[in-house]
């Protein structure tokens, strides 16, 4: 994979996630934010479109697929360059988290489905498991950023303020993901993934051929 490919997609792809996020059809509070919890949630679930959110889930599904294969592609880059044995190690959790964002956005799509036909207790079932499912996921994807954005540094592909951000994001979804994946303040970590990721795509179409 070229070097502007990999710019364009972490450019664009990381941008339409969030995108098909926001129109989703999904409640714009998370559960954990609340008052009832996932009961609370379930409930706001069964009055809207199910089948949109199942479309929107899926395509929530292939697009951070691509993001995952331009984040595989950097490391890649760096792994080409041969300055960094963590590399390798970032490019597996890397999969396995994004592998653990597909059972999220399953079990939401199936949460939303069970809402809509009245079994709210098997949808909140559905919807604790997408939410454990999905920060731990993000977890273990972060962790996998953080050993890519350290790898960057001995490699030196990208500008020290991107490399460095890639560690920052790291940390925000570790923590969030492992804290306080249900609740607001994980925009932050997605806020900060996303604006890192264009900002080495842009900076990878610039340099690269």
């Amino acid at each position: 994979m070229s070097t502007k490919t990999i710019g364009w997609i972490l450019a664009a792809f990381p941008i339409i996630g969030m995108i098909t996020w926001f129109v989703s059809g999904l409640p714009t509070d998370p559960a954990g934010d609340i008052t009832g919890g996932y009961g609370a949630y379930a409930t706001e679930l069964a009055a809207l479109n199910s089948d949109s959110i199942h479309v929107f889930m899926g395509i929530a599904s292939l697009v951070f697929a691509i993001v995952t294969t331009g984040f595989i592609g950097l490391r890649a880059k760096v792994l080409a360059s041969g300055s960094s044995t963590l590399a390798y190690m970032s490019g597996m959790l890397i999969i396995a988290g994004f592998a653990g964002t597909v059972v999220e956005n399953g079990a939401i799509s199936a949460g939303a489905s069970l809402a809509g036909e009245g079994l709210i207790q098997e949808s909140v079932s559905m919807l604790t498991l997408g939410t454990t499912a999905g920060g731990f996921a993000t977890a273990i994807f972060a962790l996998g950023l953080g050993l890519l954005g350290y790898s960057l540094c001995q490699s030196k592909i990208l500008h020290v303020i991107t490399q460095y951000s890639f560690m920052l994001v790291s940390v925000l979804g570790v923590l969030g993901g492992i804290l306080f994946y249900d609740s607001g303040l994980i925009i932050a970590y997605y806020a900060s993934f996303t604006f890192t990721a264009v900002a080495a795509g842009i900076e990878l179409i610039r340099t690269g051929k």
